[in-house]
């Protein structure tokens, strides 16, 4: 697997830990290393195929 792959994938996986919390999603994107929510938005449906809002909402 490419480095970069791996990073995003790495990313991506500490959002899914943050989402099952109630930090807000800004807060998750900074945390996570993404530019921005919207970013974070974009990166986070790709990999998952739904976005973190509607991922969080199937966790609760």
């Amino acid at each position: 697997m490419p480095p970069y792959k791996w990073l995003v994938q790495r990313r991506v996986a500490r959002a899914k830990e943050m989402l099952a919390g109630s930090a807000s999603l800004a807060d998750i994107a900074l945390a996570s290393s993404f530019a921005d929510q919207s970013h974070l938005t974009r990166i986070f449906s790709r990999q998952v195929g739904r976005t973190p809002g509607k991922w969080r909402a199937c966790l609760h």
